[in-house]
């Protein structure tokens, strides 16, 4: 099968690590696999298998006259009008046009598109092709409305084969629009041998994430902060970049010096989480919770803060982590909770290796295939 993912890029981020997965496990199963980037990017912040086709359409730029014409752009033109949106998408012309040139030039079977906004793209461009497109949503719809792309979402999506989403909530959510929706929580490689041995007599408490505001990393160094004094033995270890590491680092600059420490983005979580004795996620919308499953699957207990009932299906409470309130002082006595007990932490230790099983990589590219051959059973 010939198989095309789109993807807006391959910065660091959850549905980036998804594509980049489902690529290597597609190719290295036999298929012919393209990941098509849409914006100007020649990095990877993952490792993709060389045998991996990537192209990209280098947008923004100008056209060319075999990619927007007349003829090229009339089916493209003739959808927005049936779907209603072409006063709203009229100025994105040129992208789409490039899009639809870029996807049929790879002559694929199916098009696998990841992200919302880049997933009503491909549907625009891919009309009247015939191809098969299997819209990827990544983020939690049901906590983070899509702006004004919201307004056309309802003629375009069900223009989508199927759409995957990785949670039920979510699942449910878009069953309102006339579109077969199939949840498969996302396709995690879990971790070889972890090393469990404390570093020295030191304790570390860790987040992966993006800087961002979603992302609420204030939260955690607030709390952390506020409990420090009673912790000297622990330090807060922050890996992650985006656009609030200038405001992160003012923060913890304004702290006692070593205690919290900010790391930069790491393409390898396991190096990161490996002999870590606690996680924290201070996320207040999560599609899955990548880097979570990460740390429970590699036998950190986990401090989530309410972020929906997606992360209460990943961090059973009071089980393999705990789920706390979303302000400084509940996230500090919470973590205080388990800092200061070094039993329930490795009780918990030990449940949380379970999210491997819970939610398996096998068992998610045996979906995904069965998604694949119902999208396209000639192949």
């Amino acid at each position: 099968m010939r198989i095309t993912l789109v993807i807006g890029g391959l910065g660091g981020g959850g549905a980036e690590r998804v594509c980049v997965n489902l690529a290597n496990s597609w190719v290295e199963r036999g298929h012919h696999v393209t990941i098509l980037t849409v914006f100007q990017s020649n990095t990877s912040a993952y490792e993709i298998d060389p045998r991996v086709q990537r192209r990209s359409v280098e947008w923004p730029r100008l056209p060319q006259h075999g990619e927007l014409n007349s003829i090229a752009i009339a089916p493209v033109i003739r959808g927005l009008q049936q779907a209603g949106c072409a006063r709203q998408l009229t100025q994105d012309l040129a992208l789409f046009a490039l899009l639809r040139d870029r996807l049929l030039a790879q002559k694929p079977d199916v098009v696998v598109s990841h992200m919302d906004v880049t997933n009503l793209r491909v549907l625009v461009a891919m009309h009247e092709t015939n191809l098969p497109v299997i819209a990827c949503e990544h983020t939690d719809a049901t906590r983070v409305p899509l702006g004004w792309w919201q307004s056309v979402r309802a003629a375009l999506l069900p223009r989508a084969r199927f759409v995957v989403t990785p949670h039920e909530a979510s699942a449910g959510w878009f069953s309102k629009y006339d579109v077969e929706v199939v949840r498969i929580p996302n396709p995690l490689i879990p971790p070889g041998k972890v090393r469990v041995e404390q570093n020295g007599h030191r304790r570390r408490l860790v987040s992966l994430s993006r800087l961002s505001a979603d992302k609420r990393p204030d939260l955690s160094i607030g709390a952390f902060a506020s409990i420090a004094g009673d912790f000297p033995e622990w330090d807060f270890e922050i890996y992650g970049d985006g656009p609030l590491r200038a405001t992160v680092a003012g923060m913890i600059e304004k702290l006692p010096p070593g205690r919290i420490q900010l790391r930069g983005f790491s393409r390898n979580p396991y190096e990161v989480l490996s002999g870590a004795d606690l996680f924290v996620s201070t996320s207040w919308v999560e599609g899955f919770g990548n880097s979570i499953w990460e740390a429970m699957a590699c036998g950190v207990p986990v401090v989530a803060t309410e972020a929906g009932t997606t992360i209460r299906a990943l961090v059973r409470d009071g089980v393999d982590g705990m789920i706390s309130n979303d302000t400084v002082p509940a996230l500090a006595r919470d973590l205080a909770t388990l800092m200061s007990d070094d039993a329930k932490r490795a009780a918990m230790a030990e449940r949380a290796r379970e999210v491997v099983t819970r939610f398996s990589l096998e068992e998610s590219l045996a979906a995904w295939d069965e998604v694949l051959n119902s999208s396209c059973p000639s192949c």
